[in-house]
This record gives C-alpha cells, structure tokens and sequence, in this order.
C-alpha cells in the first residue's frame, strides 16, 4: 500500500499544472530552469550560464540547469531521450520561468512549452523562430504567447566587409572567400541561412562541404591556402580524430595558425585568441545575457508575449595582432581604436 501511494504522489506531482500567475507575476523566490544544448565544459555554454546569472543578479530566485550535451552526441536518439529527461526534471522542479539554450534545447522544449501557463525565453538560435513555430510571421516584436527571445545572429557580411577593409588598405585584395565549418545541425542551419545573404558583389563567396574529420579539415584548408584567398571559419567543435571521438578544437587551431597563410574569420573570441585573424562578434554571454533581462522583466510582471524577439544590432571588432603581423598586415588606426586586441605567442 506504501509503495502504491508513494507511486500515486509521483505521478500527481508529474502532471501537476504549474501554478498560476497573478497579475503580478510569480512570487519570490523565483523558481529558474535553465535548459543547455551543450555541455557545461564548452566555452560557449559557459558564457551563457554566466549570462543569465548576471541578468538575474540581485533577484531572489532558486536556480535549476540542465545540459543536453547534444553537441558531442549529435544523434537523434540521444537528443529524444534527453527531452525525455529534462521533461520529467522540469515538471518536478515547476519552474516560474525556463530558459532554452541554442537550438536543440528551444525545438524541443521551449515548442513543447509553447501555449502553456510557464513562460519561456530561449537564446542562441540559429533557425527562424517560425520554423520551430514559436511564433508567427509578422509577431517578432510582440509574439503574444508564452515564448520570446533571442536570436543568434552573427555579422557575417560586416566581417567580410572589415576584412576586406583591412586587406585592401595592405594592397592585397581578397578575391575568394571560402565558408568552412563542422558537420553540426547548427552549422548546417546556419549555412542555409548564409546562401540567402547579400554578399558584397567583388567577393566571390564559396561554401565548402561540412568538416567532420580533422583529415577533411587539414586538406581543405591546405587546398584554399593560397594569395587572393580569405576563409571564415565558424565552428570546429565536432571535428574527430582517427579513432572517431570529438577533437579539442584548441590543438586544430594550434595547428591551423601554424599552417595557414591566408586572411580569415572567426565569430568565436576564443578562436581569435587562438589565432584567427579578426572578427565581429556576438558572444554567448551577450546573448544570453540579453534573454536575462527580457526573463527578468517577465518575472517582475510583463507578459511574456508582449517582449519582442530580437537580436543584437552590435558586435564588437575583435582582432589578433599577431597573426595580422605574421600576414604582413597592418590595421587601419580607424579599426583598431574601437577594437579588442589579442596575442598569442609566436612559436
């Protein structure tokens, strides 16, 4: 009889609605699900969980997080089984607001979420919110349901621009730039959506098959190594070595800043830390950041439907002074006043 009861109160408290707001909004302290595509060890993710903290700070609220880890477990399978879990972990917890992180975890549990009484603010989504239908065409700035958010939109065609700005203030014009990334769905998606894009009309703009072994990589970039030519290098984060397991990306970018000769890209700090050339940047931080605050203002009492979805109008010029004097490169002093500046050492 124990047992039966005990079974009873669990599914009870499984499928409890999740308690109503009032005109206010929900009471501290506040009940905070965080929902991560990745895994905490990724520099990406990191920044994010930092980011909503800072939003929050000063808040009473009790925090929960979760991590998918779908980054180095690209399968199906695993994403459906850790929907699975993370369902049963936020049902249990009856959050007053979830976060979604990246697009794995905003398709699958900030749709499920979608019309229901809990809102939800996901960050760093690649895909069109109306394709995972969260919102309908013409609503972004009021999407009057439950979910908002923020949109991962990087500033492809304004880096290309500075580079070419840079380059051609060298007196070594680009005329061939060549798009390179991982096999993820992220970059897939992304790509899809940079075939669309104005690109300017004197660059001749190549978009490479996705990389998924460190052997495709080191050819591919060997092939396009050559004067006249620029690469952006997106992602590098699923990349695998002979044995088939997930390579650090830091050791291909250690041998990548070795080996090429040619002006490139990089839409992630730390691989212009590591050696990329330059960069405009968005960074998981800002990004998550800026769904904090929209989470905060829905927590103080603002409908979650009348918070726009939006993404940055600005990033931030970011370069590797090493590597620009390793091409023979000198940036223009109207770049580097507004830009961040890094090193590495030259060995």
């Amino acid at each position: 009889m124990t047992r039966i009861l005990a079974a009873t109160l669990a599914l009870v408290a499984l499928f409890a609605p999740f308690p109503s707001f009032s005109a206010d909004g929900p009471q501290p302290p506040y009940r905070v699900f965080l929902v991560n595509s990745y895994n905490p060890e990724y520099f990406w993710s990191a920044e994010q969980q930092r980011g909503i903290r800072d939003a929050l700070d000063g808040l009473d609220i009790e925090l929960r997080e979760f991590f998918m880890d779908s980054k180095r477990n690209p399968g199906n399978e695993w994403l459906q089984a850790r929907f699975t879990e993370v369902l049963a972990e936020i049902e249990a917890f009856r959050p007053d607001i979830i976060f979604t992180g990246d697009d794995n975890a905003t398709k699958t549990v900030a749709r499920h979420y979608l019309g229901k009484k809990v809102p939800v603010v996901f960050y760093g989504v690649n895909d069109e919110p109306e394709a995972y239908g969260l919102v309908q065409r013409g609503r972004r700035p009021a999407p009057g349901q439950n979910v908002t958010g923020v949109l991962e939109r990087h500033f492809f065609v304004d880096a290309s621009n500075l580079l070419q700005t840079v380059c051609k203030a060298n007196d070594t014009p680009i005329r061939n730039l060549y798009l390179l990334s991982d096999d993820s769905y992220t970059s897939g998606r992304l790509f899809e959506l940079l075939r669309e894009m104005d690109w300017p009309p004197s660059l001749e703009v190549h978009f490479l098959p996705p990389i998924s072994t460190f052997a495709q990589y080191r050819d591919t970039l060997r092939s396009i190594n050559h004067p006249g030519n620029a690469v952006v290098i997106y992602n590098l984060q699923t990349i695998q070595g002979e044995d088939g397991s997930a390579l650090d990306y830091r050791p291909i970018l250690g041998w990548t800043r070795q080996e090429i000769r040619i002006p490139s890209v990089s839409f992630h700090e730390v691989y212009i830390q590591e050696g990329m050339m330059l960069g405009i940047l968005v960074s998981g931080y800002s990004q998550a950041y800026n769904a904090g605050l929209k989470g905060r203002a829905i927590l103080e009492g603002t409908a979650a439907g009348a918070v726009p979805i939006d993404s940055p109008t600005k990033g931030r010029v970011v370069v590797n002074s090493t590597m620009l004097k390793r091409l023979g490169l000198k940036l223009p002093l109207s770049v580097l006043l507004g830009a961040t500046v890094h090193t590495y050492p030259d060995g």
